[in-house]
């Protein structure tokens, strides 16, 4: 107890120095205190500051407010001003002319005129017609008279509705030539004796679709007629009706196509109905660098029996995108050798020919073609063929005057090499060469008459300040083979391969008025593309061309 006091009045001691030092640098006021009793000398126990740190347990509560928007809005309207439209001056669409008149004349009496009428801008219509007259009065040097005069009418008229397409067409061709190919010094004759004609009534009507989306059915129908005949009375009727279906599934396309043809000839040995029915189904489809088509032939004989089935496959690869793409593919045919397709080929024909079918057994090939640049393209193949039954003409011994053809029937390989190449530079200059060679190979006969082993073809044309138009053809034929009895035997005659040049200038006076020249044969030479049928040495046409 003694030892707190100590403490206690050392610890005042200390605090009235202090105050003592502080009230002499403070100027202060002084307190008078007035004692009414005696003091009490005990001292209380003082309250102690606890100071450890404590965590209050109390949670404060969150004040959570929400912000809400009332749902409406005051209406409004804007309504702009309406703009007048501006007059914009664009170019008229040119106008299109419908009528195309050419008239010329030439040496050897040769007369010309060709007319072509076309309807203009029309998005539900489109028709014309063509009108041609070609003539000409020639006497082939102790041949005989070569006189020929064609006539073609031709009619055609389409209707487009939303999606399809409806064609329609006519045609009327009569042509007369003269079987000249007999030896005037020996046998003197009138010339209607050589006359043939030959007339043509055909009709046709197509119906087919447009549709822009792939996923519908395209279709494509068509069915035509025709009747030929000759001063003879060789008639042949012709139904022709042809139907191709296509559909894409997952990409790829499926194709059908049907053709039934029936022939109905008629000569002085009797009638010969024939029939050619036949089916092409076919897959194609492809990927990134390739594309290919599988499918097959099939054709029924309705009159004789018997079915021909041949594949048809085509595959193709892009080695460098279109420059260059490599084909191949094999398939086959049959056709029916018709009146009329034969006389076309050979007019100097009798008229009592047997026709029989042509079947190609097979037909494989394989090439590369595409495009070099925009303006170079080019396609060069080679291939080879078994063909069964390929019609020859033979010159018919039992007539006095040999001067007609007949047709026998033969079993030839052919392999064949082709090049074609392409250059147009914008619309100044085009070329084109074409070549195609040939090796034969007949079963039965000397040699495959009248078929060339080298055929070569170069044509060009170059337009001159838009006014002139120049044109330049080269044809080459190497020699070919006719068959010849010489004392009783048959021996292989060679006609000699020739060259055909051929020049044409155009005048462009106005875009009305056009004057052309075509200069033929400048070689000058009587070729033989039939034996004992030399054809006309140079000659010209002359004429003008109106468009109104």
């Amino acid at each position: 107890m003694k030892k707190c006091l100590k403490y206690i009045v050392l610890f005042a001691g200390a605090l009235l120095s202090n105050i003592a030092v502080f009230a002499q640098q403070h100027k202060i006021d002084t307190i008078e205190y007035r004692v009414v009793e005696q003091a009490n000398a005990n001292i209380a126990n003082g309250a102690k500051i606890n100071s450890n740190p404590a965590i209050a347990d109390t949670v404060k509560p969150s004040r959570k407010v929400d912000y809400t928007t009332i749902g409406s809005q005051y209406p409004t309207t804007y309504i702009p001003e309406s703009l007048k439209p501006m007059q914009l001056k664009g170019e008229p669409l040119d106008k299109l002319e419908h009528s195309m008149l050419n008239i010329g004349g030439g040496n050897y009496n040769t007369a010309y005129a060709e007319y072509f009428f076309n309807s203009v801008r029309s998005n539900n219509w489109d028709y014309g017609i063509h009108l041609n007259h070609l003539s000409s009065n020639f006497t082939a040097y102790d041949h005989g008279n070569s006189d020929f005069d064609y006539n073609d009418v031709n009619l055609y008229a389409k209707r487009y509705m939303q999606n399809h397409t409806l064609i329609a067409t006519a045609d009327f061709d009569e042509h007369m030539v003269h079987d000249y190919g007999y030896d005037t010094t020996k046998d003197v004759i009138s010339n209607d004796i050589t006359r043939e004609r030959y007339d043509l009534f055909a009709g046709g009507l197509q119906y087919t679709s447009r549709y822009k989306d792939s996923s519908k059915l395209y279709h494509d129908v068509k069915v035509g007629y025709y009747n030929y005949s000759d001063l003879y009375g060789t008639t042949e009727n012709n139904f022709d009706l042809r139907a191709d279906l296509a559909a894409y599934i997952q990409k790829q396309k499926l194709d059908v196509r049907f053709t039934a043809q029936y022939y109905g000839d008629k000569n002085s040995t009797g009638s010969f109905p024939a029939w050619n029915i036949g089916i092409n189904p076919y897959a194609s489809g492809g990927g990134r660098n390739w594309d290919a088509r599988i499918g097959l032939k099939a054709y029924l004989d309705a009159v004789n029996g018997g079915t021909s089935v041949f594949p048809d496959l085509l595959a193709r690869y892009h080695v460098a995108s279109n420059v260059v793409i490599i084909y191949a593919g094999i398939d086959g045919d049959k056709q029916y050798n018709s009146y009329k397709s034969l006389t076309t080929t050979n007019p100097f024909l009798l008229d009592t020919v047997n026709n029989q079918y042509t079947i190609t057994a097979y037909h494989v090939f394989v090439g590369f073609t595409g495009n070099i640049t925009n303006q170079l393209t080019y396609d060069i193949n080679g291939s080879e063929s078994q063909v069964k039954n390929m019609p020859l003409f033979v010159t018919d011994t039992l007539e006095t005057l040999r001067n007609r053809f007949n047709v026998v029937y033969d079993n030839v390989q052919v392999i064949n090499a082709h090049v074609d190449i392409a250059y147009r530079m914008k619309e100044d200059v085009r070329f084109t060469l074409g070549g195609d060679w040939y090796q034969y190979s007949a079963s039965n006969q000397l040699q495959t008459w009248y078929h060339p082993t080298l055929k070569i073809n170069l044509l060009g044309e170059y337009t001159f300040m838009k006014k002139y138009i120049f044109k330049a053809e080269l044809f080459y034929v190497n020699q070919q083979y006719a068959p010849e009895y010489v004392g009783g035997v048959l021996t292989a005659k060679t006609l000699s391969g020739y060259p055909d040049l051929n020049l044409g200038a155009d005048y462009k006076y106005s875009k009305f008025f056009t004057a052309f020249l075509h200069l033929n044969n400048l070689a000058n030479t009587a070729y033989y593309q039939w034996d004992n049928y030399p054809t006309q040495r140079f000659n010209f046409l002359l004429g003008v061309r109106l468009t109104f």
